[in-house]
């Protein structure tokens, strides 16, 4: 049975599905899948594997002309005698006219008219960090400490069914903590809701904001993470977002790339601390190494790699963020795509901060990409209990230093220059606040 739909963009084309799984498992009870994907570049086919609508299982798939289109949509009995996918003019098992053939059709008319007609739900996710974070109310969020460094964020989503809200929560969720990262230069994770959270007898009464032109560790106020007013308005036009502004979604891949860094640089830098302690003989001090949180213990049996993957990837956040509003330019002799990347990394650290980081964070993207093609390592192998002075042909100095690239300063670096990209950028380009 194959039905006509003529899509012809992507983005109309998985709304379109959105709508039609969502009625399907309205119409049947069940729209369950045996998810095997098939793409026939001959015959323009895409199946998508067995949907099982509890009165049967059927082959589901659709053919298109571009990628990305719809052009018609088929099913067909799972037990047909015929290959995986839908072949033109074949007879069909499944008929228009039969009674399933006519809910069928059904249920696609009603994915047509019902596209973009969501329904609401609410959101209320919990999050974790390594400082409380303090309490914000925007336009369409609110964020409320409940304790043991733990925050509910409350904010409305919109989508076809439950199924698909739980998937919207978890991106929305990923995106918000991602972007809190940059904010605040700490790490957050998502961690179970509970229904009857105790929360912490402390009342925030009045929203504290952080310090202009912020930097240097943490943004904290009072012992509790704070964001600017910047980032208040940014958080409402994230969460309104549908996923449909490309820039937007190119800075939070950035946001991705710095926060998933920071957990790494966390396993290093917030593991363990250190204080000293005077010997009772008086003979001098003793240093002891102490856990500041036992969250992030895997340090103990990684090493240093993460020195390595965090460099790597605040690195690969600025690449990123420097793609918006790029127009690449054809190489003369070969035709292709000149992209500058470290070019394009250096101007805009340039802009943001000044000429002499800019061109310290130059040599940290030619160090890493040293270590990602010529497996040149940013720490030492060779450690010893002091430091010794030795030579390195490919030190910036003409010799070996244990640690290549300061991960606190390119950390505190980086989350600056995103700030200052966002609030130039996205506060300027897009009238948030009405």
């Amino acid at each position: 049975m194959i039905l006509d739909i003529g899509i012809t963009d992507v983005k109309k084309s998985n709304e379109f599905l959105r709508s039609l799984w969502a009625e399907m498992a309205k119409e049947f009870g069940k729209c369950g899948w045996q998810y095997i994907p098939y793409k026939n570049k001959q015959t323009k086919t895409i199946t998508f594997g067995f949907m099982d609508i509890g009165v049967s299982i059927l082959i589901a798939g659709v053919t298109y002309k571009n990628n990305g289109s719809i052009i018609k949509l088929f099913f067909e009995y799972s037990d047909a005698s015929y290959d995986y996918e839908y072949i033109e003019g074949q007879e069909d098992k499944l008929i228009k006219e039969s009674e399933l053939g006519k809910r069928l059709i059904r249920v696609v008319r009603k994915a047509r008219r019902g596209m973009r007609k969501y329904n609401d739900y609410y959101a209320l996710p919990t999050i974790k960090s390594l400082l409380p974070l303090s309490n914000y109310e925007g336009n369409n969020f609110k964020t409320e400490y409940v304790g043991e460094n733990k925050t509910r964020i409350y904010f409305p989503v919109s989508a076809y069914d439950e199924n698909q809200v739980e998937g919207k929560i978890t991106q929305k969720i990923n995106q918000v903590i991602d972007f809190l990262s940059v904010e605040t230069n700490a790490p957050f994770w998502n961690i179970p809701t509970t229904p009857r959270e105790n929360k912490e007898n402390t009342v925030l009464t009045k929203e504290v904001y952080q310090e202009l032109d912020f930097i240097d560790g943490f943004s904290v106020k009072d012992g509790y993470l704070t964001i600017s007013e910047e980032a208040k308005d940014f958080l409402s036009y994230l969460i309104d977002s549908n996923g449909e502004n490309e820039d937007l979604q190119t800075f939070l891949n950035a946001c991705y790339h710095f926060h998933t860094a920071r957990k790494y640089d966390a396993q290093i830098h917030d593991y363990q601390g250190h204080f000293d302690r005077p010997l009772e003989d008086g003979s001098g001090v003793g240093i002891e190494i102490y856990t500041k949180n036992q969250d992030l213990r895997t340090a103990l049996v990684t090493g240093g790699a993460q020195t390595e993957i965090a460099t790597t990837l605040y690195m690969s956040a600025l690449e990123v963020v420097t793609l918006i509003g790029f127009q690449s330019e054809k190489c003369k002799a070969c035709n292709q795509d000149k992209y500058s990347i470290a070019s394009r990394v250096r101007n805009l650290v340039n802009k943001q901060l000044n000429s002499h980081i800019a061109k310290q964070l130059n040599d940290y993207y030619d160090k890493r990409s040293r270590y990602l093609h010529r497996g040149y390592m940013l720490t030492n192998d060779e450690p010893t209990t002091s430091l010794i002075p030795l030579l390195d042909i490919d030190g910036e100095n003409g010799c070996n230093f244990p640690v290549q690239v300061s991960l606190i300063n390119l950390r505190e670096y980086t989350s600056y220059i995103l700030r200052a990209f966002y609030k130039e950028y996205f506060l300027n380009k897009e009238n948030i606040k009405e």
